[in-house]
């Protein structure tokens, strides 16, 4: 992932909203959102280069997001892929968010990884775990609002991504998650060319061109009364929207089948 929404407690309590956008060299290949591991469930898309996800959602429950920071050189060889982390983290132990951190600053210290920013958002309790290439940062417990992450850090004013975002997003009170989605959806679809907010230019959320280009996003509801989980291959702007909420649950055996 590349550029990140997150919403916690914004359409009520316990509400979980994650909207974001991949960039990614188009001729990296890649799969759609699929089952990634049965025990537990976890589900999302796959980089069929190295094995691992940008988006993980475990289940109903949580959903884990990696993105690379920018001060860092290109990946050295050997090193593992960060996308592995956010797979290996959406499964790791009971799917509590303070075990789930301690799995992930447990990997993170054996310096495998180039660095990047780990997002783990669950009704039971949000954080961020950054590593900026000289270790892991402290964790980050992240309280309810509007948050953006893109490169760099949480809300990082300094960044214009990040900066555009937020602003659009203050005093943001969707009626419904209907409403939250489709106002999510277009601010992962500006390009740039939209008029001034504020005297601010808006920069390019949507990626049409370059090295690394918007390939595909993801929205996701986590609740109490219930998930939902879209996917987008290709831009926002253009993409169709794919309902992948079913992938979260366990097929239901048949009767006289073990589960």
């Amino acid at each position: 992932m590349c550029t990140l929404i997150l919403g916690l407690e914004t359409i009520g309590p316990g509400s979980v909203f994650v909207a974001a956008n991949r960039d990614e060299d188009p001729a990296r290949p890649s799969a759609p959102p699929a089952v990634l591991r049965d025990e537990p469930r976890v589900v999302g898309g796959r980089d069929l280069l190295k094995g691992g996800t940008w988006l993980a959602l475990r289940g109903r429950r949580a959903a884990v997001a990696m993105l690379n920071r920018r001060a860092e050189p290109d990946a050295a060889p050997g090193r593992r892929s960060r996308g592995l982390l956010a797979l290996d983290v959406a499964g790791a132990g009971d799917g509590h968010p303070e075990a789930a951190l301690r799995f992930a600053e447990r990997a993170a210290r054996t310096g495998e990884f180039a660095p990047f920013s780990l997002l783990y958002a669950s009704p039971e309790g949000s954080w961020l775990l950054a590593n900026d290439g000289s270790g892991a940062r402290e964790p980050l417990r992240i309280a309810p609002g509007w948050h953006v992450i893109t490169h760099a850090d949480l809300d990082d004013a300094s960044e214009p991504r990040t900066r555009w975002l937020t602003r659009q997003l203050a005093g943001y009170a969707p009626a419904n998650p209907a409403e939250a989605e489709r106002g999510l959806l277009a601010l992962l679809s500006a390009h740039g060319d939209e008029a001034p907010a504020r005297g601010e230019p808006v920069p390019p959320v949507c990626l049409h061109a370059g090295r690394m280009r918007t390939v595909s996003a993801s929205i996701v509801l986590l609740a109490a009364d219930g998930a939902r989980y879209v996917h987008i291959e290709g831009r926002p702007c253009t993409g169709v929207a794919l309902d992948c909420t079913h992938l979260l649950e366990a097929a239901t055996p048949a009767r006289g089948e073990r589960p």
